[in-house]
């Protein structure tokens, strides 16, 4: 993981790409909501514990509207034994497409997440989702996904979402002020 995470660094170097704050609660990715005592942890990070659940960093390069996510299943995501549950594969997916949508689109939420298995991915093996802003219909945003072996030699799940933007009028200012 270390390899492909310092490969993801030195692209984030060059300023197209920028290395994501690994958020853990919903006010830190959206300012205006503010922190409430004992608020919640996002989802992803919800189980806390070094290498027992969704290990993960992700880098963003908003001119090309994709996300790139380094993801390592820990073994709490056990499904059948030794191979990550498809639940916690869907879960980072949407979470990959949805940090991509909030970060191009504003607000949004996941209306429809459709997603092929293709091949399974072991516990503990590092994976690259690969996460790309398609189309804007409205207030409908359009998203793909490919999860891959670290090496890209096994394409182990596609995707495809559908986001709503819940605050339109945001997208506009984005667009205006260069996506900002």
């Amino acid at each position: 993981m270390q390899q492909q995470y310092r490969h993801l660094l030195a692209m984030a170097a060059t300023g197209a790409w920028a290395r994501l704050s690994s958020y853990c609660s919903t006010h830190q990715h959206l300012p205006e909501v503010p922190a409430m005592p004992g608020d919640t942890p996002l989802f992803l990070r919800a189980i806390k514990g070094a290498g027992v659940s969704f290990e993960y960093t992700m880098f963003l390069n908003a001119t090309e509207r994709r996300l790139l996510c380094l993801f390592q299943p820990g073994l709490y995501l056990e499904g059948r034994p030794g191979l990550t549950h498809s639940g916690a594969i869907a879960a980072i997916i949407d979470g990959t497409l949805g940090t991509c949508a909030l970060a191009v689109a504003g607000k949004v939420m996941t209306a429809n997440l459709s997603i092929d298995y293709l091949a399974p991915i072991p516990l503990g093996a590092v994976v690259l989702l690969d996460g790309r802003a398609e189309r804007l219909e409205g207030c409908k945003f359009f998203l793909s996904c490919h999860v891959q072996s670290a090496e890209g030699d096994t394409l182990h799940a596609r995707a495809t979402g559908l986001f709503i933007q819940l605050d339109p009028t945001e997208h506009r200012m984005r667009e205006e002020d260069g996506g900002r």
